[in-house]
């Protein structure tokens, strides 16, 4: 067995060979509850993941960088807020959606790993990465039997860290458990433009394949990208020998009523369908469900809805022929859940805000999810076809009251 990785201090940034021995001490955590909701479009019906980005111009080509008390801000996501007395007179860094850095689609416009992916957000360090690029899938042969390396040969062209995702998911060790990724969720392979459309799905969740085949209780691995990724420990429910609490609670919170579950009516816009599938269940029954799951899944979702988006982003094209998904939408709604949960472990959950507050994975780690997911956002923010309510959930995730959760996490990262 290679090194073990020191999870409460500091992402793994190293050789995919350095990263191998790491991801040794690393392996299954059971997963449950992971389903997406059936859109059917001019085009064909789907499994879609969702998400939604902004209509707005960007105005801060510095996105995401600290700034002092005074400092100007622009289009910010988040306010300037003291971590109780911690952080009390820090200069704060704001979380802004609106970052300049991400509009380009030749693959080189906002390339390439941050300075210091440790310090998420902070003075020059805006979250950026290759951006997928539009190259032409016309040399590519297409035929239902080879649909599977097709999508990894357009995924190669289009989107590499894609074919990454896929790749490791097709192998990782959770496979086993059940049907690899590719199986258990490609669904038509009677054309190449019908596995394009599936190509968001199939990165989910293979990415979900990939990191919980390197996690083992009670470390969590979440793979950004081939050169990034961060082993946390503990951040399952207290039930479970971790430090969190049951995502599901969040249901409860004053900020559940903005948005209601659709139950039945899963159609009707304006409505929550995300929160019958991701916080379903009672925490305090004997049952488990998907809404048990603590903030370490909290977590891999979100980052999974941001490779949702950044497949959507690879593949417009395919989008563009008449159907309209959601890939904006869930990612938003994961962000708004994210800072739901900070909320309402501040307010009810003090052990759990203290742990977060002062472990540095699970500060960084969320920090990272949450710029990469505003990266995507910008990077898309023209694109309606990707999203179906995403301006009202935009909104919601730019309360004041619930971004200054953010800015607190990252005060810490900034001082």
């Amino acid at each position: 067995m290679g090194p073990v990785h020191d999870a409460a201090a500091h992402p793994i940034r190293a050789s995919p060979s350095t990263q191998a021995h790491a991801q040794e001490c690393a392996a299954g955590e059971h997963f449950e509850g992971d389903h997406e909701r059936v859109w059917a479009g001019p085009s064909g019906g789907g499994k879609h993941t969702v998400l939604e980005f902004l209509d707005e111009d960007a105005k801060n080509d510095g996105a995401m960088m600290c700034r002092n008390a005074s400092g100007h801000r622009l289009l910010t996501l988040v306010t300037l807020t003291s971590l109780l007395t911690l952080v009390l007179g820090l200069a704060g860094c704001t979380s802004s959606p609106d970052d300049g850095s991400s509009s380009g689609r030749d693959g080189t416009n906002g390339g390439g790993a941050p300075l210091h992916p440790e310090r998420p957000g902070c003075a020059g360090n805006a979250y950026a990465e290759t951006l997928p690029t539009n190259a032409s899938l016309d040399g590519l042969s297409f035929s239902a039997a080879s649909s599977q390396q097709y999508l990894l040969d357009a995924l190669d062209l289009r989107f590499p860290l894609g074919k990454f995702i896929v790749s490791e998911g097709l192998t990782s060790p959770y496979a086993p458990t059940q049907k690899n990724c590719f199986e258990q969720y490609f669904t038509e392979v009677s054309s190449a433009p019908k596995v394009l459309l599936q190509a968001s799905q199939i990165v989910h969740e293979c990415g979900h394949y990939l990191d919980l085949g390197k996690a083992k209780d009670p470390t969590s691995v979440y793979v950004i990208r081939e050169d990034l990724s961060f082993s946390c420990e503990q951040g399952d429910t207290t039930d479970r020998k971790g430090m969190t609490f049951a995502r599901s609670r969040i249901r409860k919170d004053a900020y559940a009523t903005k948005r209601r579950t659709c139950g039945a009516d899963e159609t009707a816009k304006g409505c929550d369908f995300y929160a019958d599938i991701y916080l379903n269940g009672d925490p305090d029954d004997a049952k488990f469900e998907s809404g048990d799951q603590g903030y370490n899944l909290l977590l891999e979702e979100a980052s999974q809805y941001v490779n949702s988006l950044a497949t959507a982003l690879a593949f417009e094209d395919a989008h563009k022929r008449g159907s309209r998904i959601t890939e904006r939408d869930g990612i938003l709604t994961f962000l708004w859940y994210i800072e739901r949960y900070l909320k309402l472990a501040k307010e009810s959950y003090p052990d759990t805000y203290a742990f977060i507050h002062s472990n540095a994975c699970w500060r960084q780690v969320t920090l990272t999810i949450w710029d990469r997911a505003w990266f995507y956002l910008n990077a898309t923010k023209t694109m309606s076809e990707l999203g179906l309510d995403a301006e009202a959930l935009e909104e919601l995730v730019r309360d004041e009251t619930l971004t200054a959760e953010i800015d607190a996490l990252r005060a810490l990262e900034c001082q």
